[in-house]
């Protein structure tokens, strides 16, 4: 009906989102003419930094899930050679870096406990919270009755796989991001230098100095 405004729009790449532009001029099946050379290869290596992205995450999670698979492998193993026993405090509870280490929670005192059975040992052990000579808490020792760290907990080992995860992924997207920045300052460079060749072509025919000839105005003149 004539009035009626077209609801087709034209073929090409006009209300495309940036994302969809950019991977169809990067397949090559974007029909835009005044797509340059240079704009397609931008578009490829905006894509092949996306996929890149994508894999480092991937790499990331894999690095993830193998560090807590060989955390916990380990932890179950020292499990047996681990025991939780009770230790007597021998001395007043301090700590040796002033305030913040009372912050933290690092009292130390000298304890003395038992194992295996009848061997005594004695050692300083940390503590929470100030206690006093005589109180009673409870240390982790190894099968010769030494002090031993405490087992870590099933959120430590989960924690410290997902930030070794993030470092992996962190660090292949920084190395990505960067040599996307200098591909993308390469074609900014090859493009500016190729306009600067086409203008010069140009610019005499467009200002129309091409048209006039050497020495037209003194014939003029003459």
């Amino acid at each position: 009906m004539a009035g009626t405004p077209s609801t087709h729009r034209a073929h090409g790449t006009r209300g495309t989102r940036p994302r969809q532009r950019h991977l169809r001029r990067a397949l090559g099946i974007e029909h835009n003419v005044l797509a340059r050379p240079s704009d397609r290869c931008r578009s490829r290596s905006l894509v092949l930094a996306a996929l890149a992205v994508v894999v480092a995450a991937l790499l990331g999670a894999a690095a993830a899930r193998t560090d807590l698979g060989s955390a916990q492998r380990r932890s179950a193993a020292a499990a047996p050679h681990l025991h939780r026993v009770d230790a007597v405090l021998l001395t007043p509870t301090r700590n040796s870096g002033g305030t913040a280490d009372a912050v933290a929670g690092r009292y130390r005192a000298a304890a003395t406990w038992t194992y295996p059975s009848g061997q005594q040992n004695t050692g300083t052990v940390q503590l929470a919270r100030p206690t006093p000579t005589g109180a009673t808490t409870t240390v982790w020792v190894g099968d010769s009755g030494q002090l031993a760290p405490a087992p870590p907990s099933t959120a430590d080992l989960v924690s410290d796989a997902v930030f070794r995860g993030l470092l992996v992924f962190g660090c292949l997207s920084v190395l990505t991001a960067c040599a996307l920045g200098l591909r993308l300052t390469r074609l900014n460079r090859r493009a500016d230098a190729a306009w600067q060749r086409a203008w010069a072509e140009l610019e005499p025919v467009w200002s129309g100095r091409a048209a006039r000839k050497p020495g037209s105005g003194e014939a003029r003149r003459g």
